[in-house]
């Protein structure tokens, strides 16, 4: 079994990094459909994809040297139903009178080699009813397909990295792996009588969806701004390959980011919502958007004043705190008391806007304070599907 432990611990090392790659997608998905993340949801997921993966690597590892396998001349492929019945009855040391010989027949090729490839997608079969909720046939065909695939990786010599297959691929692995998916969709009861159903899972993600939680918002926020980020940097660093536009740059600072960000603002947050009804890119992929208070379309005045709050007094207020230090160390006594009221008005508006937000995050507030300053609000544009609408009505 050690041959086994090998490739379970080389999953165990690449998951975490597998996992971190597309949790940023599969976040993005699930508040695409369901406006919410479940931790069951996660976890039922996650483990699915380990399995997945620990599954792949028990085909493929271990990996021998390409010089070896260059010289191996042992069967490639078998082709003959059954035969691992056939060389069991002629190879095993089972004696049905004999006691003494259950153990060590259970320890040869003939049966763990089999044995381990019902098991292999035994579990595929339970996920797939469980959750994916196949039906028998199309957990039958999936098991088979896998199968399939993991015998032509096989037969492939890893998708031609090695000069010939340095493995069997065998038609008896195709048909004891597509038995071990049907094993699992007969014995799922067995497994998942504790967990939540499916329509469980789903009806509490589409009720938690109807509310826009923080995370959320936050989720939209970095969106919006990654993808600004990206095209700013495409914007500015283009042009600067001329250089004439580069010595030209160096004296004008356009390239600065503080120069682009009360237009970016504007654009990306007041004038583009308007036209869309209150959605950001971010917002979108999330699937909320912002309202105003007893208006079916929001107005550009009501973004202005929404983003104004939030983003330009906040930002002007930091500029000036940064630099303040120019003009407090001035040599004209006005010109430093005039500065140092507005850096002291400036870290007052500052501490006022993290206070603010900090305290609405803690009391679970659905608005702050710039929204209900320019009274609008964030909801959620997430379809329920109609046997889950009564749930999320009465959130």
């Amino acid at each position: 079994m050690y041959i086994y432990a090998g490739p379970i611990r080389t999953a165990l090392i690449i998951f975490p990094f597998l996992a971190f790659a597309i949790s940023f997608i599969f976040i993005i998905y699930e508040y695409r459909k369901y406006g919410t993340f479940l931790f069951w949801r996660a976890l039922i997921l996650y483990s699915f994809v380990f399995y997945v993966l620990c599954a792949y690597f028990l085909v493929i590892l271990p990996l021998p040297p390409r010089e070896e396998v260059a010289h191996y001349t042992s069967q490639i492929i078998e082709l003959r139903p059954f035969y691992t019945v056939v060389r069991f009855f002629t190879e095993t040391t089972l004696v049905l009178g004999d006691p003494n010989t259950y153990i060590p027949a259970m320890k040869q090729g003939v049966v763990l080699e089999p044995l381990f490839n019902i098991v292999l997608l035994v579990p595929l079969g339970i996920y797939l009813r469980y959750y994916f909720k196949f039906s028998f046939k199309k957990v039958v065909l999936t098991g088979f397909l896998l199968s399939l695939f993991f015998e032509l990786t096989q037969l492939s010599g890893l998708y031609l990295i090695y000069p010939r297959s340095y493995r069997l691929a065998d038609i008896n692995d195709l048909i004891n792996n597509t038995l071990g998916s049907m094993i699992g969709y007969a014995i799922t009861p067995l497994f998942t009588f504790l967990l939540p159903s499916r329509e469980e899972i789903d009806e509490e993600a589409y009720r938690k969806g109807a509310q826009v939680t923080v995370f959320r918002r936050l989720s939209a926020f970095a969106i919006d701004w990654f993808l600004i980020g990206i095209v700013q940097t495409i914007i500015t660093t283009i042009p600067r390959f001329s250089s004439q536009y580069r010595m030209w740059d160096d004296q004008v600072h356009l390239s600065d980011n503080r120069i682009w960000f009360f237009p970016i603002v504007l654009i990306v947050f007041m004038l583009i919502p308007t036209f869309t009804n209150g959605q950001t890119m971010g917002k979108k992929i999330v699937k909320i958007r912002i309202v105003e208070e007893g208006k079916a379309k929001i107005s550009f005045q009501a973004l202005f004043l929404r983003y104004g709050y939030l983003y330009y007094i906040f930002q002007l207020s930091s500029i000036y705190a940064s630099y303040a230090d120019v003009w407090l160390n001035s040599a004209n006594p006005i010109l430093q008391a005039v500065s140092l009221i507005l850096f002291i008005f400036s870290l007052i508006i500052i501490l006022m806007f993290i206070f603010s937000i900090g305290y609405s995050i803690l009391k679970k507030q659905r608005q702050f304070f710039y929204e209900r300053a320019s009274h609008t609000y964030t909801v959620s544009t997430i379809t329920p599907n109609k046997k889950f609408e009564k749930s999320t009505e009465e959130v």
